[in-house]
C-alpha cells in the first residue's frame, strides 16, 4: 500500500502549520502532491532527501503561490514532471503575470511567498477530468477537476486507500490552540455555483479521508467532512447575503458580523495568529461579498 508522507512547507514564523505538501510512495511510482510556495523549496528539497524520495510527477492542486509558487523551481531540481489543470499550464511556463497579479491582490504575502520560477515546458502535463495516475500494484490516483476556488482546481483521489486530496476545494481545516479551524476558502473571483458542485461531486466518491493542504489529513471521516462542508458554505453565503441586504458593504465590516454570527467565523476572526485571519478568514469573507453583491446587482 501507497505510504503518504506529511511535509511541512509553511513559511518560517508562521506559528502552526499551514502549509502541507504530500509525499505519496507507490510501488512503482513516487509522486509528490504540492509544493508550497517558493520561499520553502529549499526546504521541501532537504526534506525530500531525508525522505530518500526523488518524486518523477509534481501533482499541483492548482497554481496559487502557496500551492504551486515552488513547482517550477523544484521539478528543474528533480528532473520531474508537473501534472497541472490544463488551464494552468501557461501560468507555470511563464509565471510572469501570475506573480504581478499576485502581488497586487496578496501584497507582502506575496513577498514571503516569493517570486515563482518558469517550469521546464517540456515537463508540463495537463491532466483532463477523471484521469488516472498509475502508483503500481493496483493502485492509482484519480484526478478530479472541482473549479469554484478557482477555475483550474484540481483534486487527487488515492485509491483504494480513499484519501482525497482537496487543495482548497473543500476549505482548511488547520489544528489551533484554541481548537480545530475547519472553514470555506473562497478568494475572489469565487464561484459559488461551482464550488458546492465541486463539493458534492467529491462527496459522490465517498472518500474515507479528506486531506486539505491547509492543514494535513483531517480526522473527520472523509464524506461527512464534505457534507458538512456543504452545509458551512451555504449558511456563510446566506449570512453574508443577510449582511449585504442590512447594508453591509466592507469586508472588514462584514468579516466583524460574521464572526458575530457564527462560531466557525467567531474562531477565525478571533485567532492569535493574524495570517490566518489575512489570508484564511478576510479573504474567503471577501470573495463571497463579492459574489453576494454580484448576485444581488444581477436580481434587480
Amino acid at each position: 500500500m501507497a505510504e503518504i508522507r506529511i511535509i511541512d512547507v509553511t513559511p518560517p514564523g508562521w506559528g502552526e502549520k499551514l502549509i502541507s505538501s504530500y509525499l505519496i510512495i507507490g510501488s512503482e511510482r513516487t509522486v509528490l502532491i504540492e509544493t508550497g510556495p517558493m520561499s520553502s523549496h529549499e526546504k521541501l528539497a532537504s526534506e525530500l532527501e531525508a525522505h530518500g524520495a526523488r518524486p518523477d510527477l509534481i501533482l499541483v492542486t492548482h497554481i496559487h503561490l502557496d500551492h504551486a509558487g515552488g513547482a517550477g523551481a523544484l521539478a528543474r531540481r528533480l528532473g520531474a514532471k508537473i501534472v497541472v489543470h490544463p488551464r494552468g499550464l501557461r501560468h507555470l511556463a511563464d509565471p510572469s503575470k501570475l506573480w504581478k497579479a499576485s502581488k497586487s491582490v496578496l501584497g507582502e504575502i506575496a513577498e514571503v511567498y516569493g517570486e515563482p520560477q518558469p517550469a521546464p515546458v517540456t515537463g508540463l502535463i495537463g491532466a483532463g477530468d477523471l484521469s488516472t495516475i498509475p502508483l503500481g500494484n493496483g493502485e492509482d490516483i484519480l484526478v478530479v477537476h472541482t473549479p469554484g476556488h478557482a477555475s483550474h482546481h484540481m483534486a487527487f483521489h488515492l485509491r483504494p486507500q480513499s484519501i482525497l486530496f482537496t487543495g482548497d476545494a473543500a476549505g482548511v481545516s488547520v489544528e489551533l490552540p484554541e481548537g480545530r479551524l475547519r472553514i470555506p476558502t473562497t478568494p475572489p473571483p469565487f464561484k459559488a455555483d461551482l464550488y458546492l458542485e465541486s463539493l458534492q461531486k467529491m462527496a459522490r466518491l465517498n472518500p474515507q479521508k479528506i486531506a486539505p493542504t491547509h492543514y494535513g489529513i483531517d480526522p473527520k471521516p472523509g464524506t461527512e467532512y464534505l457534507n458538512d462542508h456543504i452545509l458551512q458554505t451555504r449558511a456563510w453565503l446566506q449570512t453574508i447575503e443577510d449582511l449585504v441586504r442590512s447594508g453591509v458593504t466592507t469586508v472588514d465590516e462584514a468579516a466583524k458580523k460574521l464572526a458575530e454570527k457564527l462560531p466557525e467565523a467567531r474562531l477565525a476572526a478571533n485567532t492569535t495568529n493574524k495570517i490566518i485571519y489575512i489570508t484564511f478568514y478576510t479573504s474567503t469573507v471577501w470573495g463571497m461579498l463579492e459574489y453576494i453583491k454580484e448576485k444581488l446587482k444581477t436580481q434587480k
